[in-house]
């Protein structure tokens, strides 16, 4: 379609050069040449008539003929003239009133050559009589007479006034008073006589009819067509010069056309070549993208933007993540610092403009925006162009890609798609990286579970029999000590046994601590409260010569779990910290709030981006080197004699349990620093007492599939109880068509199978291939043979163990509807 415009548009062109060049030329020229010569022949045959009618009034012409052919050449031309006159739409009357002109000349010519016939015939005949020598022998006074008579013809000739011809007439008569009546001379003296009275006559109306020949008003008619053809032959060039100089400025406009066009062309190739260029990095950078491990997706993509800066010409690009902290990636020329709050501005200005979608903002000149909030930010961090991108990806990512030209802003060439290219790149880099870390967050997860699921059966299996074991030795040594005298070897020896099966009875204790699985009764913590209750038991414990030190905390620094819990964390590693210490020490407990805007790998766990509290405990102990730091937080590991192993342990599964971390620091001889790094909570003034409130729902659709109905009944009934809408299928198939008929229908999706977890991945599988959206949750009693492979490809978001706990399902349900996916899913089904 656009060859076929094009290909007519040059058609048009053509035509119209065509028509303009044509009208251009003077096509009037060649009849405009013929008139002229017209009237040359005209003009020509005019004085040619008048130099002939002269010559023959003069006797110097006695043939006719070049008269008749005159006049023949004047009727011609302005035949001629008449013809080129109607062609040319003119006025033809002053060629009818030159043709009357000609006709009266042809008469008086006619009149003319009669009268002046008789007068040169007359004229001979009388100077042959005047020179007879028959009047000069007759007659000597006759001779005089006729000398007169011939002198007054001669003068009548040249002058035909009235006074002339009273003079010949006086002459006249003088010779017919002197002239002979009869004898031989008489006949030639009458014929004297009457060739002179002739003349008397002829003379002055041949001279007359000359006179009206010449004044005939044939020249004012030949002008008046002169000019009628001069001014229609300047119009004609008149209007080809206008056609002329629009064809020049036709011509013109077509050049400048041809030079825009190939500096079009020119910019369009510079701007091929760039794209080329630019999609080459991003190929070459897309592929170091996918092949960097995820720790390693921070700094390959701050090389992947400086790459991309270099590419489109300017010196600053960043990635600014829509988390909580903002999380940024970000480039700069030179290492050049960004100005103060920059660009974490840049996501709050993009929101600001309002764009939805993936539209690019492209803004090359920043001075020529409208005085208003986004020209004066950019403008104070010293932004002269600026471009953004959105990264819209469906899953958990949302945020922006943007470029800063601070030297000279960029040309109107900008690989507006090649650039959209580049964030799917990165966006995909993001999106792999954060759900790689998922999915080891979640094989991390079900390992301890699996492992916590082991321990607890075999702490439930033992505990009877050991406690029996215990119990007796307990018994029998309480019952054998009272009959042995103290201070006695058999008694130390029985008090040696009693310690040691109190040891073993606590050890069991620890044990059945350890692995038993913990609710998730989370709430908000005043850490002030904790340090003060931790406070008041650790002093009472601790030899006098640890110095206990707990510096002071505000009110609104709180941690989101459960307050025993986190209890213990601050006891066992106080407890820990007094253990190291060998005589006089001191241990200090610290609190500070922080903020992670990427992903910070501590050295046992890994904390994702957000707001934290790193409750740290330093101790002035002996330290430990890095083959202790390695297994320190291994059960049943310990370097003391009469340790049991599980505190260090316990910590770390509470912290973890929190979704927290652990960083530990230490030298041996220079003491330890064990940081526990909680999620943040906003405190209030009853945070630290009284039972927490279950998170509740907000009437959200919950699709809950377990093949037992008294089961079934028994969910539905809690998560009615938790404020949601719960539908249950016993058949998997119903559930399926429900989500196939209706997908936007359910918010969660719960999938119950407490004997067969496999069972429960597959449904799940068939779930997430209708409803790839919706958040997905599998409660099972074991997950031991289920591999972490098959719970992502399932999507499952949590996993709940049966039988269900309202306090955990209620929390994984709040966990799943704050989830980003969960957002996603929102605004797709509002757009």
């Amino acid at each position: 379609m656009r060859l076929l415009s094009g290909a007519l548009g040059v058609l048009l062109t053509l035509a119209l050069l065509t028509w303009l060049l044509l009208r251009g030329i003077d096509t009037n020229a060649p009849a405009y040449a013929a008139a002229l010569r017209a009237f040359d022949d005209f003009a020509l045959a005019e004085a040619s008539l008048h130099r002939d009618v002269l010559q023959a009034r003069a006797g110097l012409l006695r043939n006719y003929d070049t008269l008749v052919t005159a006049l023949e050449a004047m009727q011609d031309a302005v035949t001629r003239l008449r013809s080129h006159a109607q062609i040319e739409r003119l006025d033809v009357g002053s060629a009818d009133r030159l043709a009357a002109t000609i006709a009266q000349q042809e008469e008086l010519t006619e009149r003319f050559k009669s009268g002046n016939a008789l007068l040169q015939n007359s004229l001979a005949y009388v100077g042959l009589l005047s020179t007879s020598p028959a009047f000069d022998a007759q007659d000597a006074q006759l001779a005089p007479a006729t000398g007169a008579l011939a002198a007054a013809l001669l003068y009548l000739r040249r002058d035909t006034s009235p006074e002339a011809v009273k003079a010949l007439q006086e002459r006249i008569d003088r010779f017919a008073a002197q002239a002979p009546t009869v004898g031989p001379d008489a006949e030639a003296a009458q014929a004297m006589l009457a060739h002179a009275r002739l003349l008397r006559d002829l003379l002055p109306a041949v001279d007359e009819t000359l006179k009206a020949f010449v004044a005939m008003p044939g020249r004012q008619p030949l002008e008046e067509m002169r000019a009628q053809f001069s001014n229609r032959q300047s119009a004609v060039e008149a209007t080809a010069q206008r056609f002329r100089v629009l064809l020049y400025l036709v011509s013109l406009l077509l050049l400048i056309m041809l030079v825009r066009l190939g500096l079009r062309l020119r910019a369009r190739a510079r701007a091929l070549r760039r794209r080329a260029v630019f999609e080459h990095v991003i190929a070459e950078n897309s592929t170091r993208l996918i092949n960097c491990p995820p720790a390693e997706t921070d700094a390959r993509l701050k090389q992947v933007l400086g790459e991309l800066c270099r590419a489109i010409g300017v010196e600053r690009a960043y990635v600014v993540l829509d988390e909580n902290p903002i999380r940024v990636h970000a480039w700069s020329a030179d290492g050049t610092a960004y100005p103060p709050g920059w660009p974490h501005q840049a996501l709050a200005l993009f929101a600001q403009l309002g764009v939805t979608g993936p539209d690019i903002i492209t803004v090359p000149d920043v001075s020529a925006l409208p005085r208003g909030t986004v020209k004066d930010t950019l403008a104070a961090c010293g932004v002269r162009g600026w471009a953004c991108v959105p990264l819209i990806r469906p899953g958990r990512l949302g945020g922006i890609m943007a470029f800063d030209a601070l030297q000279q802003t960029w040309d109107n060439v900008f690989p507006l798609p090649v650039v959209r290219l580049a964030g799917d790149a990165v966006a995909n880099a993001i999106e792999r990286e954060l759900l790689d870390r998922d999915r080891a967050r979640l094989a991390m997860r079900l390992e301890r579970a699996r492992r916590m699921q082991m321990i607890g059966s075999l702490a439930s299996g033992i505990a009877h029999n050991f406690n029996n074991i215990i119990s007796a030795i307990l018994g029998y040594s309480e019952m054998l000590e009272p009959q042995l005298a103290r201070g006695t070897k058999p008694a130390q020896h029985i008090d040696e046994i009693r310690r040691a099966a109190e040891r073993g009875r606590d050890l069991i204790d620890s044990i059945l601590t350890f692995g038993r699985r913990r609710d998730a009764r989370t709430r908000p913590v005043q850490v002030r409260t904790l340090f003060e209750e931790a406070a008041s038991l650790l002093r009472v414990s601790l030899s006098s010569g640890v110095e206990l030190i707990i510096e002071d905390v505000p009110l609104d620094v709180a941690v989101s779990g459960e307050p025993a819990q986190l209890q213990q964390v601050i006891l066992n590693l106080c407890t820990n910290a007094a253990h190291a210490i060998q005589g006089s020490g001191w241990i200090r407990v610290t609190a500070e709030r922080k903020d992670v805007a990427a992903f910070l790998l501590m050295s046992h766990g890994e904390l994702t981006p957000g707001r934290y509290v790193c409750l740290a405990v330093s101790d002035s102990g002996r330290g430990f080197d890095e083959s202790v730091a390695r297994r320190l937080f291994e059960p049943f590991f310990t370097t003391r004699l009469a340790g049991t192993g599980l505190g260090l342990a316990t910590v770390l599964e509470i912290v973890r349990d929190h979704d927290g971390a652990i960083n530990v620091q230490s030298k041996p001889g220079l003491g330890s620093r064990f940081e526990a790094w909680l999620p943040a909570a906003t405190a209030d003034s009853t945070a630290a007492v009284g039972p927490a409130p279950l998170p509740l729902g907000r009437g959200e659709t919950v699709l809950v599939v377990e093949s037992e109905r008294e089961r079934l009944l028994y969910d539905e009934e809690m998560l009615a109880a938790l404020g949601y809408e719960p539908v249950g299928f016993e058949r998997p198939a119903d559930a399926i068509a429900a989500c196939h008929s209706a997908p936007d229908r359910f918010d969660i999706i719960l999938v119950s199978h407490a004997s067969q977890a496999q069972a429960g991945l597959d449904l799940a599988h068939a779930l997430r291939g209708v409803a790839p959206l919706q958040p997905m949750l599998l409660a099972t009693a074991s997950t031991i043979d289920v591999p972490v492979d098959a719970l992502v490809e399932a999507g499952i978001s949590e996993v709940l163990h049966r039988p269900l706990a309202s306090a955990e399902l209620a929390a994984a349900l709040a966990r799943c509807l704050r989830s980003p996916k969960r957002y996603e899913r929102n605004t797709i089904t509002d757009s």
